[in-house]
């Protein structure tokens, strides 16, 4: 695969792959206060898990695709704390 190519699926997998994991903090958080800790610390295991096994997926790639999909995690987390600031106004 050319470096766009990496590029584009990197910033793709990236993007989508944090809003996975940010968004489902809300989740996380509803379980942790309602006292069902087990399951929230299951759910906080499994949002990391997948977001190394993304950036491992990205890794046999290339580098490229690797800083790429670190910038679509960035820019999804900023998206969604954004969006989590709206609803919370």
């Amino acid at each position: 695969m050319n470096l766009i190519g990496q590029g584009a699926a990197g910033l793709v997998l990236g993007l989508a792959g944090g809003f996975v994991h940010f968004l489902s903090l809300a989740w996380n958080l509803e379980l942790f206060l309602g006292g069902r800790t087990w399951q929230a610390l299951g759910l906080q295991g499994l949002r990391l898990a997948l977001t190394v096994a993304l950036l491992a997926g990205l890794a046999h790639w290339g580098l490229f695709a690797v800083l790429a999909g670190l910038a679509g995690l960035l820019a999804s987390r900023h998206l969604a704390l954004r969006t989590r600031k709206a609803v919370a106004s």
